[in-house]
């Protein structure tokens, strides 16, 4: 009935040529019990695979009832595996969405037969094996060896001349194992059974034929086929899959999962509704723009910051740049690796604000209806030592290398990658990550670079790897300062700072990214400089509020380190003790324009008065914005044009993705559906019927989601415009919308699904 002949197969991995099978030959009988024994590696799982046209033979043949398979096409190999050969898998490789029935069913589904010839066979097979009473449940709800049972009358459903079984009882304990074998020597006992075992004892108890694989060889046969097989006729049934199953498998896929299909019909529909409403809106698009740039501007903040910048200076960026450019040769947005010292203080002007508790006080007391949000940022005075190149240890200037903290993530996207380019290492991600923060031209000034350590007098330029994985050591206070009679003092020599630096109690602080502002970003508030986190902020200022030298200067009036007397209140002292949280700068997020008009006047009424050193100037953001409120104007006509297109370009590679990971999830299901015969059009047709029913329902959503969104627009519109129904939608454009979400979840769906269509069985079987 089956013959191997002189087959060979090889493999190429990590670049080698591994031979599986070295010109095997075998031949079978129509009805034995057949095992086949050999450790990991001979060959023996090939084997199996090639008899079941799962693999093909780099040389040789398989030949069938005397016919050879090698003109056998694709369409020919699907139905010699679902008419001819039924598998039983070591890992059951059952469908966890469908019931037991249906997991037997989809063996025969791509049969010509009736919905009730399906069934009948289905119940019959799994009433062979015992297990019909569990038909309505899935196989989370099975033991291992009634997931087999179930395995078994899969197999078994189609009534296949040939029984494949890949190590049928290696999840199996030994009771089972014996059970599993028992059944399938009474159900199997008229077929080819092949098995693929490493367990001796179940050859030598239930084969009738034993044969042993090494290095893919034949080593032993114990009952050969030494008779010629004569030449029959093979019935190759063709196998197709029908759209009702292909819509059955859809459905029960999308009701085990209900979640995750209403998100995909959620965001397959947000094209549809941003058409929808554009369709809608179209005519009234002009009168609502206004009010848009309005609510839109309202939420950029006001910002507070110790040092601010001059607008006039700002102003003239445009010059600065072409001079720089004349003499210095800087290019914007340079893909150089490498830093330019540049003296800022020659190049711009700035206003010293002098935050103080009163300020902060009287910033807390301002209406808070005015505003939804304020954030406060402080600046840490840390003990900070740095190591030269020439070995001498000396105390770090942090307020030389504006050393600040960034602001943390908002449970979204980090504010560092979100609003930063990654030029050179990595972000952080530890407390003792820092970065040096370079302007756009990549400069840094050059006194920050002195103060790191980065001799910056010898060369103009200096190369991203000389700068990250520089080390500094944090030194708490408690170590820092010593207490000598009423007063505490730091030993400064190198002898002592070699030995702080040195210290295991002392935190070690590395510089492993640089990184610049994104172009677009607005939100980029960092000085040039170094940055660090929160979480190291928040270890110092717990660390230092504990130490002696400030729980002694919170009980003196004088200070503690110098002896002057304190005639003010305390906190400038605890500042420079790295325990104040006095901030450096403040965010304000105003409620609407009417409030943010409110809260600049407040601000400026704290100025009345004031000598200019005394002054506290801030920065309305939104200014940024309105310089290109004109250009945005001018684009409105040609974004309205192209919207259309570009929704539908994004829902295709929503489709896309949606789709692909529907196909990573199932790719068990993909890779059994093909094992027992389903064609490659047939699983094609599978995802194109899921994508055809998840653009439908995406499509009435999306529909029925901007039908509902009109009804309160038009009456916003209505209140601020005077002018009645500006948004209709009419029915026809609905119908098309409908149709237009199909075709767009076909289409974006299509590759991922030709991906799954051409999903290697073998390999599935193999990474189990």
């Amino acid at each position: 009935m089956l013959q191997l002949k002189n087959v060979y197969k090889s493999y190429i991995t990590g670049g080698n040529k591994q031979i599986a099978l070295d010109g095997i030959n075998l031949k079978f009988r129509e009805s034995e019990f057949v095992t086949i024994l050999g450790p990991s590696g001979s060959g023996k799982t090939t084997c199996l695979n090639i008899i079941g046209g799962l693999e093909h033979c780099d040389k040789g043949d398989l030949i069938i009832n005397g016919r050879s398979t090698k003109d056998f096409s694709d369409s020919d190999w699907d139905s010699y595996r679902n008419n001819t050969v039924g598998f039983i898998f070591k890992n059951y490789n059952l469908i966890p969405h469908l019931s037991i029935l249906e997991n037997v069913q989809v063996a025969i589904s791509l049969n010509d037969l009736s919905k009730e010839e399906k069934q009948k066979k289905a119940l019959d097979a799994l009433d062979k094996v015992g297990i019909k009473d569990y038909m309505r449940k899935t196989s989370e709800f099975l033991s291992r060896d009634e997931m087999q049972r179930v395995a078994i009358a899969r197999a078994l459903v189609n009534d296949p001349k040939i029984i494949l079984a890949d190590e049928p009882t290696g999840n199996l304990d030994s009771k089972a194992s014996l059970e599993i074998m028992d059944l399938m020597s009474e159900v199997f006992k008229d077929k080819l059974v092949i098995v693929v075992t490493q367990n001796e004892q179940i050859a030598k108890s239930y084969a009738t034929r034993i044969i042993s694989f090494r290095d893919g060889e034949i080593v032993y046969d114990s009952n050969p086929l030494k008779e010629d097989l004569h030449q029959r006729n093979i019935l190759l049934k063709k196998t197709a899959m029908g759209v009702g199953m292909a819509m059955k498998l859809a459905a029960r896929d999308m009701s085990n999962k209900k979640v995750r299909t209403f998100l995909y019909m959620l965001v397959s529909s947000v094209g549809i509704i941003g058409i929808a409403i554009l369709i809608s809106l179209i005519t009234g698009f002009e009168q609502k723009i206004d009010d848009y740039e309005k609510n839109t501007l309202a939420d950029f903040p006001i910002v507070i910051d110790n040092a601010y910048g001059s607008l006039d200076i700002y102003a003239k960026i445009d010059k600065i740049k072409d001079i720089q450019k004349d003499n210095d040769n800087f290019e914007l947005y340079t893909n150089e690796d490498i830093i330019y010292p540049y003296d800022w203080e020659a190049n711009s002007k700035s206003h010293k604000n002098q935050i103080t508790d009163e300020y902060v006080e009287y910033i807390k007391n301002m209406d808070r209806d005015l505003f939804s949000a304020i954030s406060y940022k402080s600046q840490v005075n840390m003990n900070i030592l740095k190591n030269d190149d020439n070995g001498r240890v000396s105390i770090l200037d942090t307020s030389a290398i504006n050393f600040s903290s960034y602001p943390e993530g908002n449970g979204q996207e980090n504010y560092l990658e979100q609003n930063y380019d990654l030029l050179y290492g990595y972000y952080p991600t530890d407390k003792s990550d820092i970065v040096l923060v370079v302007d756009e031209y990549n400069r840094v000034d050059s006194d920050i670079l002195k103060a790191l350590g980065v001799d910056c007098e010898k060369e103009k330029n200096i190369k991203f790897d000389e700068i990250i994985g520089k080390e500094y050591k944090i030194i708490l206070n408690d170590e820092f300062y010593k207490k000598k009679g009423k007063y505490f003092t730091t030993d400064i020599s190198d002898k002592n700072l070699q030995k702080l630096y040195n210290s295991k109690k002392s935190l070690t602080i590395s510089i492993t990214g640089i990184i610049r502002a994104k172009k677009d970003s607005n939100l980029s508030d960092l000085s040039q400089g170094i940055g660090y986190s929160n979480e190291l902020s928040s270890y110092y200022i717990n660390n230092c509020k504990k130490s002696k030298i400030v729980e002694e200067q919170k009980k003196s009036d004088y200070n503690v380190i110098t002896g002057q007397r304190l005639e003010d209140d305390k906190q400038q002292s605890l500042n420079l003790l790295g325990a104040s949280s006095v901030p450096s700068s403040i965010t304000i997020y105003p409620k609407d324009f009417e409030s943010k008009g409110k809260i600049l006047a407040y601000l400026d009424k704290y100025n009345e008065g004031k000598s200019e050193p005394q002054t506290i100037l801030y920065e309305d953001t939104s200014t940024i914005v309105n310089q290109l409120s004109s250009n945005i104007i001018k684009c409105i006509t040609i974004a309205l044009v192209s919207f259309i297109s570009l929704v539908i370009i994004i829902s295709l590679i929503m489709m896309f993705v949606i789709t692909y990971i529907s196909v990573l999830q199932r790719k068990n299901e993909v890779c059994i559906l093909r094992v027992l015969g389903a064609r490659r059009r047939d699983i094609l047709r599978m995802f194109n019927v899921e994508n055809g029913v998840i653009g439908f329902l995406s499509g009435v959503l999306g529909v029925i989601i901007a039908y509902i969104f009109i009804i309160p627009l038009n009456y916003i519109l209505k209140s601020t415009t005077e002018i009645s129904n500006i948004a209709v939608l009419k029915p026809k454009y609905a119908i098309l919308l409908i149709i237009t979400s199909i075709v767009i979840t076909l289409v974006g769906g299509f590759i991922p699904a030709k991906i799954a269509s051409k999903k290697d069985p073998v390999e599935f079987l193999k990474s189990e």
